[in-house]
């Protein structure tokens, strides 16, 4: 799952906030121009950040979820290339035991 619009919905929700805070008190419409340009900006930039970090959680957290199954995988893959083995030893009539006498 990839977090895209983070940034966007971080910068207008502080927009609007500053914007009723702004109308509430009477702020001069040049300040509050000035202020919500700076708000909208800097919060931008800080979705756009904390939207970059969480992708990153998220695509480790799923390879971290993956690797388990991948490891469950290849460890059936040897169990079962050992089994073959084993028959393939024992069709051959190939006798690998090793005797006390011989340690």
């Amino acid at each position: 799952m990839k977090i895209s619009n983070i940034n966007l919905i971080l910068m207008l929700t502080s927009g609007i906030i500053v914007g009723i805070i702004g109308i509430y008190y009477n702020y001069p419409l040049d300040r509050l121009t000035y202020t919500l340009l700076i708000v909208l900006i800097l919060f931008y930039i800080i979705g756009t950040v904390l939207g970059i970090l969480l992708n990153k959680v998220i695509s480790s957290a799923d390879n971290e979820e993956k690797s388990p199954e991948d490891s469950e995988e290849e460890n059936q893959d040897e169990e079962l290339d050992m089994d073959e083995a084993e028959e393939e030893m024992s069709i051959n009539g190939e006798d690998n035991v090793v005797s006390e006498d011989s340690l």
